[in-house]
């Protein structure tokens, strides 16, 4: 289990739930099929899968969970065509028009008839709590998917005192200026060579440099026209690499072959090698965000 994408969260009080007293509140929204006129559903479902009992996996004092939610797939183009389909033929039987409030009506009775038959799409977000360390990590690439685990997780444990980090210094301002000046970066981290630029202006003109030297006088210029830089691609240890977005989350995380490779030598089956990927995982993440939001506030 490694996560590709990852927003992560720093708890403000100490979490004080074990992984048996997690599962506990967690069962109360365990994960189950739509029903019939539900156009989504949400629940947690085992980390493990069929080779798990609990809804928690702890490894090395972390916990694992994993959100799993079900939508309904209804393309627009169906909804559309079936709706026009139901208005043309009243206006053909009366002889009057459709207003918008019995267009509304005629809408939801097409959910209603429709939804019993749709395809279900299932999907699944995973996270893993550390309390020594105070972080709440998510694998997911999107803030909404994020914010959607959290929510529930806070419904089923009453309340979740987690807060995006705030450094001394916006990740904007942080990857502007390492880009400018590489050597305030803390030895441990690099460039690589891909970041976006934008103008301050929502409107100007984005930049996108894939594959380029960061050093070279062309991304320079681009910084120095007043262009800020809005994604970074950087790698920490020689470990991991991954591309900071200025919302302060990491995507595209790649970690060295050596990593996976140690993961796989230590595993006999499935359930060991979720547990060597998930220690070996927690462990580098465990060091990199703080030393990454350490090298932010170095710069305030």
């Amino acid at each position: 289990m490694w996560f590709r994408n990852i927003h992560f969260y720093r708890f403000e009080e100490p979490f004080k739930y074990t992984a048996e007293q997690l599962d506990q509140a967690l069962a109360q929204r365990k994960a189950r099929p739509c029903g019939q006129l539900e156009p989504a559903c949400e629940g947690w479902s085992r980390p493990l899968g069929l080779d798990g009992q609990m809804l928690v996996h702890d490894t090395d004092g972390r916990l694992m969970v994993c959100l799993r939610r079900e939508d309904k797939v209804l393309p627009p183009s169906l909804m559309r065509e079936q709706l026009a389909a139901k208005v043309f033929e009243i206006e053909q039987e009366t002889g009057r028009k459709v207003g918008r409030r019995e267009r509304a009506e005629l809408r939801e009775q097409l959910l209603r008839e429709l939804l019993p038959r749709a395809l279900v799409k299932a999907s699944h977000t995973w996270a893993y709590i550390d309390g020594r360390a105070g972080w709440l990590v998510v694998n997911a690439a999107s803030a909404k998917k994020s914010e959607e685990l959290i929510a529930l997780l806070r419904r089923c444990v009453g309340q979740l005192p987690v807060v995006v980090p705030q450094p001394a210094v916006s990740p904007e301002s942080a990857m502007t200026r390492w880009l400018l000046d590489e050597p305030s970066l803390p030895p441990d981290f690099m460039i690589e060579d891909a970041c976006e630029l934008r103008a301050a202006d929502k409107n100007g003109a984005v930049i996108r440099c894939q594959h380029v030297d960061m050093d070279s006088d062309e991304v320079r210029a681009h910084v120095l026209a007043g262009r800020s830089v809005y994604k970074l691609a950087m790698r920490w240890r020689e470990r991991v690499s991954f591309v900071l977005h200025d919302d302060l989350s990491l995507r595209r995380i790649r970690f060295d072959s050596e990593l996976v490779d140690q993961a796989a030598a230590e595993a006999t089956d499935a359930r060991t090698q979720f547990d060597a990927d998930f220690a070996i995982m927690g462990a580098e993440l465990g060091e990199l965000i703080p030393a990454l939001l350490g090298a932010m506030d170095a710069l305030g």
